[in-house]
Order: structure tokens, then C-alpha cells, then sequence
């Protein structure tokens, strides 16, 4: 232990300079995110009210796919939530509780597809079967959203 010691410390300068690899803020708030305990459902609602504001007020103009999103599975999913929020926050104060539940159906997962996926797979398929599935998903919510406004 002492030799690997004595080597960083030789070397310290060289790890102070280091560039954070690209896609580390996504993975590290993916891990972050899977080391809390899951918020309540009052909590989850409050939140997604809250990044919905965020969203629209700071990106009235964003894509509404994932074109511009890079291939990290964690960055596509948390665009993907993005838009959920999105979709929530866009629904009238008045909206129904069947279409809510509906729309929570469809966009909530138990554990993310990306979590899923093989290791096997590169990164760039898994961006391919991630940017497909969770269009398919928001496509969905939306013309749900669109049907009962």
C-alpha cells in the first residue's frame, strides 16, 4: 500500500487536473437518485409541479424529443422525465383524476428501462432502444392529454 501512496502523492497534480469524464453529471445524478429513499406520492406531485415551472419558464422553446439529447442512457431518461414533468405541468388546475392516473400509467416505471439494459449492449444501442421506447411512451401521454383537454 505504501507504493501506491507514494505514487498518487507523486502524482497528485495530475489527478487534480483531470477532466470529469463526459456524461459524469448524468451518472452521478442517476446514483444519487438510486441512494434516496423514494419521496411520497404528495412529495413526487409537489416536485413535479415544481421542475414542470422550472422547465417552461427557463425552456419555453425545447425539443420536444430526445434529437438533442446525447447517447447516455442517464441523460435520455432524464430528458424523458423532463417531458413528463412537462406534461404534468401542462394539464388544467381542473384536470381529472382518471386522466392523471392514466397519464401515470403510461409514464411511471417501477425501475427505468435503462436500468434494464444489458451491459452488453453499447451505449449507443442502449441510447437507440432508450430514445425509441420513451418516445413511444410521451407520444402516448400526449395524445392523451390532447384527447381529454
Amino acid at each position: 500500500m505504501n507504493e501506491l501512496e507514494t505514487y498518487i502523492r507523486a502524482h497528485a497534480a495530475e489527478f487534480d487536473t483531470a477532466a470529469p469524464a463526459p456524461g459524469h453529471a448524468w451518472r452521478f445524478r442517476a446514483k444519487l437518485r438510486k441512494s434516496h429513499p423514494a419521496p411520497t406520492y404528495h412529495a413526487l406531485t409537489f416536485a413535479l409541479a415544481a421542475v414542470a415551472a422550472v422547465v417552461l419558464v427557463l425552456r419555453p422553446g425545447a425539443p420536444r424529443d430526445f434529437r438533442y439529447v446525447p447517447d447516455d442512457p442517464e441523460a435520455i431518461y432524464l430528458a424523458y422525465m423532463d417531458h413528463v414533468a412537462g406534461l404534468y405541468g401542462a394539464l388544467p388546475a381542473e384536470s381529472s383524476a382518471a386522466r392523471d392516473a392514466a397519464i401515470r400509467e403510461i409514464t411511471e416505471e417501477g425501475v427505468p428501462l435503462f436500468e434494464q439494459l444489458p451491459d452488453e449492449l453499447s451505449r449507443r444501442e442502449q441510447a437507440r432502444i432508450l430514445k425509441a421506447y420513451y418516445s413511444e411512451l410521451l407520444e402516448g401521454a400526449r395524445q392523451l392529454t390532447k384527447s381529454t383537454k
